[in-house]
């Protein structure tokens, strides 16, 4: 392989990450168009104290609002409290010790009313009328520990708004009443909302590896699910852009790798769908600074509705504030809503798919162990890929016995690439041996890593599971043992596969450089991911040992019956075909 070669394959690497990073979305993802929008500003109700990041009362200082009433509800697998300032969630507390510990991991980032999951907008564009005012304090009433039901009155509106622990895990139960006690047809337009707030330094990746943190906003829509990451949205200040999609029946989601907040709408109701990353400056900092960040949204829009005196209208929604466990997501909201297609495993998301339950069902029924499905696992993919293998292997031995009169060709020919190609490729087609046999299975084997990687770095499975000296297999090794072998072992299986055709400065640029990026990249990779990579290594030095033993490279240079004899033409021989030009 001369030097052309190599950098035609280092462009061919990149322009493969190049796409991987942004030709992928384009295919999987909707071309659709924003549009900037101004900050939201709210009609405050009197006595109605604003948040914080308001902007400042009358005398320029910040406002200073008082916690509401607080309603704490016990569901399942879950603890909830929400506020009469805003009728939403102020804390979540997911109670699982394999998430958090005894304190219990809270879903909710943000203590601010105007970012409240669960909160609801009764106003909109030409709806104005029903409801006097965008915030308000409701009044409380408890219903045990198993919900909450808020209230609202005044001259012309009666709004009553439950909140109940859900049938299936992780579930809260939402029902909104809107009353019309005015004497003449009124207008309103509801939403509800779910929100994060994540800072840059939260979302910001390492090398290989993306952060767990790093949020999307979901629309999910008959079959379709649209994505959108904050990179998605113009950032311009304290402005960014709205997108919408109408008519949206399944779900609205804010989620991360392992956890996911999303609003089902009930009783055959469907909504548009908006989403919005909204860009927020920490104080005295950059915009791209890692102190400052985003708030996400993801909301349900209702259709306007004019009720007539005394008329009411009621709202129901399923709202699901857990982890991206796959058994739960498939039973929420009693299946309907197919909300596991919030776990986005990319483009080869069938083969991730099948991936993980193979490996769920290894861990369930052999191994009881996540590490050591992982394994399992490995092993049988191996197996089953091994016909590929064996058409690799094939060709490597071919390669071999031929390397001898390859040798003599590289010297023949050292000063006229061209007529070295050409008596290359006629000994090739002589020997019936294709070149191209070993490197087409791996590319056939490319979607099943692709989606390995996808699979085990995404797996709620594997959050803060504990295998060998592994803490979390969803975390790197924090004692740098697990790259350090594998940097290790891909050095032996570099030294003992043949680079065919690599002169010896390649060779040992090969051997060192693939395993330095790797154990790299393994410094903040999720250790499941390791723990895959080191046997899929060792498997492949225990194949390539085999080989070894069945056929083993030949140290012989001399040609045998039948090798092809290339000869160089002389100048004052037949007609020539250019100099140095092969002939056999």
């Amino acid at each position: 392989m001369d030097r052309n070669t190599v950098v035609r394959w280092l462009v061919i690497a990149v322009a493969m990450l190049a796409f991987w990073k942004w030709g992928m979305p384009l295919i999987s993802g909707k071309s659709d168009t924003t549009h900037n929008v101004p900050e939201e500003v709210y009609t405050n109700a009197p006595g109605f104290v604003p948040d914080a990041v308001d902007a400042p009362g009358p005398d320029g200082k910040p406002w200073e609002p008082v916690e509401g009433e607080i309603c704490k509800i016990k569901g399942k697998r879950f603890d909830a409290e929400l506020s009469t300032r805003g009728a939403a969630l102020t804390h979540l507390f997911i109670r699982d010790a394999r998430y958090a510990g005894t304190d219990g991991f809270d879903m909710v980032t943000t203590d601010q009313e105007r970012w409240r999951s669960l909160r609801t907008l009764f106003r909109g564009e030409g709806a104005n009328d029903q409801v006097k005012f965008d915030r308000f304090d409701w009044k409380l009433e408890r219903l045990g520990d198993t919900g909450c039901k808020f209230t609202f009155a005044d001259d012309g509106v009666a709004i009553s708004k439950t909140v109940k622990i859900g049938e299936r895990p992780f579930e809260l139960s939402v029902e909104t009443e809107v009353k019309n006690l005015a004497d003449a047809p009124k207008k309103h337009r509801f939403d509800i909302e779910a929100y994060a707030y994540r800072t840059n330094g939260e979302v910001k990746g390492s090398l290989g590896r993306v952060s767990p943190f790093a949020t999307e906003l979901d629309c999910a829509r008959d079959k379709d699910v649209t994505r959108k990451q904050k990179d998605d949205f113009p950032i311009k200040e304290t402005k960014s852009g709205w997108y919408e999609e109408p008519l949206v029946d399944r779900w609205v989601g804010v989620n991360n790798y392992y956890f996911v907040q999303a609003i089902l709408p009930e009783g055959g109701d469907k909504a548009e769908c908006g989403l919005l990353a909204e860009a927020r400056k920490a104080y005295g900092k950059p915009m791209d600074d890692d102190a400052s960040g985003a708030v996400y949204h993801g909301k349900l829009i209702y259709p306007v509705r004019e009720l007539k005196p005394l008329e009411a209208a009621t709202y129901r929604q399923t709202a699901f504030f857990g982890p991206k466990e796959r058994d739960v997501l498939a039973a929420a909201g009693g299946g309907r809503a197919g909300l596991g297609d919030a776990i986005n495993l990319g483009f080869f998301s069938p083969v991730a798919k099948f991936l993980i339950k193979v490996l769920e069902f290894f861990h369930d029924k052999v191994t009881g162990n996540w590490g050591l499905a992982i394994i399992v696992m490995t092993i049988c993919l191996r197996l089953i890929l091994f016909p590929l293998s064996l058409k690799q292997i094939k060709t490597t031995i071919a390669m071999r016995k031929l390397k001898p009169e390859m040798d003599i060709l590289g010297a023949r020919f050292q000063d006229d690439a061209q007529a070295k190609q050409l008596a290359t490729m006629e000994l090739y087609r002589k020997h019936g041996v294709n070149p191209l046999g070993g490197c087409l299975p791996q590319l056939v084997q490319m979607p099943v890593w692709f989606a390995m990687y996808t699979t085990l770095q995404t797996a709620v499975e594997m959050y803060h599971t504990k295998f060998l000296w592994f803490t979390d297999l969803s975390a790197p090794d924090r004692f740098y043992i697990l790259p350090i072998v594998l940097g290790v072992f891909m050095i032996v299986q570099q030294r003992i596969v043949p680079q065919q055709g690599m002169d010896p400065m390649q060779q040992k640029m090969m051997m060192y450089m693939l395993p330095a990026v790797f154990t790299v990249m393994m410094l903040f990779l999720p250790a499941a991911l390791g723990v895959y990579m080191l046997t899929n290594s060792l498997l492949g030095i225990s194949q390539q040992l085999i080989v070894e033993k069945v056929a083993p490279r030949s140290p012989s240079s001399g040609s045998s019956k039948g090798d092809i004899v290339v000869k160089q033409v002389d100048a004052n021989g037949p007609p020539s075909l250019g100099k140095g030009k092969a002939r056999v």
